[in-house]
């Protein structure tokens, strides 16, 4: 080979290699780099969430023990009443009408019942007399003055006026209990009247109404189908929360525990409530166990919420203060191992001490001021690393 051919040769393979590092720098360059975060400490609160409405503390359905019409109905929608207040009153004409009866069948009874007792005084008079003129026949015949049959009806009268007198105080005893049975008969009359008159059963709201005036309405104890609601009536002193937890979430929750309370009404407004009460019986529906949890509203502005309102709870079921932070994306997991990746390509396994679904609190292996890769790159270059000038890909044609 000449020399002038040499030359060209090696001309080409430098060309060649020249664009080759190009290449391979433009591969390198075309490589993104991975996500990072600098680890910071902060505080994080694990939640257990549910959905609720809100309802109040005692909310009584209303209901007349007497049936009738509705002839008074002073109250409405959003009246606040104390208990005993009147609440609607029904037409009193047929218990007015019982109650008139009741007192003349009583005034009878007694009369009857005095009537017994003046006999029974004037029986008394009589027995006394016949015992006395008994006693004279008998005298009398032990000194022969008078005869056997004369003294024998004697005795006879003495004894027919102590039965008079037994006979009286059986009468007695009897008007007696006519009078207990007209005053009962009575009382009831009375108690059926005073039903007319629907009062308050407790301080509250009357949260609706169910009838109007003119309305006819059907005892709430003597019909079957348990009578007429007149209206609902409600304590808003204090409202509560009811949900339905999850039963897997059931272990994380107790009763104390701080809750925020959100609604739609309000949408820039949170509530703050706390865990009253949980239900020891667990419920199925759909084949998903749920269990009631009872969160008392303890906001100042409690007021704002109306019974009825649905709304979303967050049970805070644990506070990590002042510890290392990471996003959920993070955490890598190698069989029951959970670890990060550093910046710089190390591996760093961790314990996580409790999540809010967000950020990853982290009790063990990380300190604050480390920085690690919060999510793997996939979409890497396919043709990274060395390639000659003038070689193709596999989709070059």
């Amino acid at each position: 080979m000449s020399a002038k051919a040499r030359v060209a040769v090696i001309a080409v393979i430098a060309v060649g290699l020249g664009w080759g590092g190009v290449a391979w720098m433009r591969a390198d360059d075309a490589r993104p780099e991975k996500p990072t975060i600098v680890v910071k400490t902060g505080t994080l609160d694990e939640t257990a969430s549910l959905t609720g409405t809100v309802d109040a503390d005692v909310r009584v359905s209303v209901k007349s023990q007497a049936s009738g019409e509705i002839i008074e109905l002073p109250v409405q929608v959003g009246d606040t009443v104390k208990a005993g207040a009147l609440l609607a009153r029904l037409d009193p004409v047929d218990e007015e009408r019982s109650v008139n009866m009741a007192a003349a069948a009583l005034a009878s009874a007694k009369a009857q019942l005095a009537q017994a007792k003046a006999q029974l005084q004037i029986a008394v008079i009589n027995e006394r007399e016949a015992d006395a003129s008994a006693e004279v026949r008998r005298k009398g015949r032990a000194r022969g003055l008078i005869s056997s049959e004369t003294a024998r009806t004697a005795e006879n009268n003495a004894a027919a006026a102590r039965a008079t007198v037994a006979l009286r105080r059986a009468d007695i005893q009897m008007a007696r209990a006519q009078v207990e049975s007209a005053q009962l008969s009575m009382d009831d009359a009375k108690r059926r009247l005073a039903q007319t008159t629907i009062r308050a059963p407790i301080d509250g709201t009357v949260l609706s109404l169910a009838v109007q005036k003119g309305t006819i309405v059907s005892s709430g104890i003597t019909n079957i189908g348990g009578g007429t609601e007149l209206l609902s009536l409600g304590d808003l002193s204090t409202l509560y929360v009811v949900g339905q937890l999850d039963e897997s979430d059931v272990g994380r929750v107790h009763v104390g525990q701080p809750v925020t309370i959100d609604v739609d009404a309000y949408p820039n407004r949170t509530f703050k409530g706390e865990v009253e009460r949980i239900s020891p019986l667990g419920v199925e529906t759909a084949s998903i166990v749920t269990f009631d949890v009872n969160v008392r509203v303890t906001d100042d502005d409690a007021r704002l919420l109306r019974p009825g309102m649905t709304a979303d709870l967050s049970i805070v079921t644990a506070e990590y203060k002042d510890i290392p932070l990471v996003p959920v994306s993070a955490i890598r997991s190698e069989g029951r191992q959970r670890y990060v990746l550093l910046a710089s390509g190390e591996r760093r396994d961790v314990e996580v001490a409790g999540t809010d679904g967000h950020s990853m609190a982290i009790e063990k292996g990380l300190s604050a001021g480390a920085r690690v890769i919060t999510s793997d790159i996939a979409s890497a270059p396919k043709d990274r690393g060395f390639r000659l000038f003038g070689s193709k890909k596999k989709s070059d044609k």
